[in-house]
């Protein structure tokens, strides 16, 4: 092994290499380097925009919701809960679900409402970035989405009126409307929320729909909490089986995506192959006089895998250092930007992964042994004689 690596450094490493050598060293570098720096990009991206999406939908009803089966509502009486609920109640968000109209001055619009606790109002995600303190909601507020707001010519401090068509025209008139004002408009980048989802104080859902103390299930807004354990005729629902299609259209697009740019930078090994050749080319008359004085195939094959897989090494390092820096560029400043509606995001994401920087980096030493070696199948088949007479 250390003749291998004195013929290495003599060979490879000597100040007396000539332009062409050290031109192809660099070129190969070059290609690799692109090559793993746009798979990492594309590994960082594909992660960076499911955990955006995954983000966004779970501040608005959390990362997994827990239901009855048989009912719409149940009631929270201590003695009717579930075994498992001792054991989660602080970590879980209960909360009403109601379908409703929402009239303003100049229209009216369909909306689902969401009656949460006034506590867990600054708990949720989606109104971290509302600069109103929601901790001073109250009975007759509601929040509601930026489209909604924006269709209905809405503002903070207006007054809105809430209308339930499920309620008996004889009942009395005054008790089928529910006045509130406008507390604070947020943005979640997802359109079927922003013009449909509002939110009011989880009492004044339940008074105004006749529901005593009955909740629709709840929320848990905790991605490690696992809760393994729910009862009968309870059931529990993940984010991913809420959003099955949309989960499935990511995963869906991701591979061939992935696919693709491994083919390129599988097509940057071709230039290490072709580097390998030329190397051997500049070389010949010195390898073809070691092998007629003993040097085995087997050893001159290590001296150009060891040469190939520092060219890799290098050039994989370059591509995830220059990863890196492209990666920190677009979260600092964005520029590859994206339709809110139709992505749930407005710029692309991108997560530099280490995981994804080893995987790779290995990726690239395999490689580089594996088409060293197809290139030096053919060139050490060369008779050495020939090589010396000529």
């Amino acid at each position: 092994m250390k003749l291998v690596f004195l013929v290495l450094k003599r060979l490879f490493f000597s100040s007396q290499s000539n332009f062409l050598f050290k031109t192809t060293n660099i070129v190969s570098i070059i290609s690799l380097a692109l090559g793993i720096a746009s798979l990492n990009i594309v590994l960082g991206a594909v992660s960076g925009f499911e955990n955006k999406v995954s983000e966004k939908l779970s501040s608005i009803s959390g990362y997994t919701t827990i239901n009855h089966l048989f009912e719409d509502e149940f009631s929270t009486d201590q003695s009717l809960m579930p075994d498992f609920y001792s054991g989660f109640s602080s970590s879980l968000v209960p909360y009403v679900e109601k379908p409703a109209i929402l009239k303003s001055k100049d229209n009216s619009s369909n909306i689902l409402i969401y009656g949460l606790d006034k506590k867990d109002f600054k708990e949720f995600n989606l109104f971290s970035s509302l600069n109103t303190n929601l901790d001073t909601i109250s009975e007759n507020h509601i929040v509601v989405g930026s489209l909604l707001a924006k269709n209905l010519n809405l503002s903070i401090g207006d007054e809105i009126v809430i209308f339930n068509p499920l309620i008996s025209k004889k009942g009395k008139e005054r008790s089928r409307f529910l006045l509130l004002e406008i507390k604070e408009i947020y943005h979640s980048g997802i359109e079927d929320y922003d013009s449909r989802l509002v939110f009011i104080p989880i009492n004044t859902v339940q008074s105004y729909f006749n529901l005593d103390d009955s909740i629709t299930g709840w929320m848990n807004f905790d991605p490690s909490l696992n809760i393994d354990n729910v009862d009968y005729p309870f059931y529990q629902l993940s984010l991913n089986d809420r959003h099955s299609d949309l989960f499935e259209w990511i995963d869906t697009q991701q591979w061939p995506i992935i696919f693709i740019f491994s083919l390129i930078v599988l097509v940057s090994y071709f230039n290490l192959m072709g580097s390998i050749n030329i190397l051997f080319y500049e070389k010949r008359y010195n390898l073809a006089i070691m092998k007629t004085y003993g040097m085995s195939n087997s050893k001159i094959s290590l001296i150009f895998i060891i040469q190939g897989m520092i060219l890799a090494f290098i050039g994989a390092i370059f591509g995830i250092l220059l990863s890196l820096f492209i990666i920190f560029m677009q979260e600092e400043f964005q520029f590859i930007s994206l339709s809110e509606n139709i992505y749930f995001v407005s710029y692309l994401p991108i997560i530099f992964s280490i995981n994804n920087a080893i995987y790779t980096l290995f990726f690239s030493l395999i490689c580089s042994v594996l088409f060293s070696s197809i290139s030096l199948a053919y060139l050490l088949s060369i008779n050495p004689s020939k090589i010396l007479k000529n």
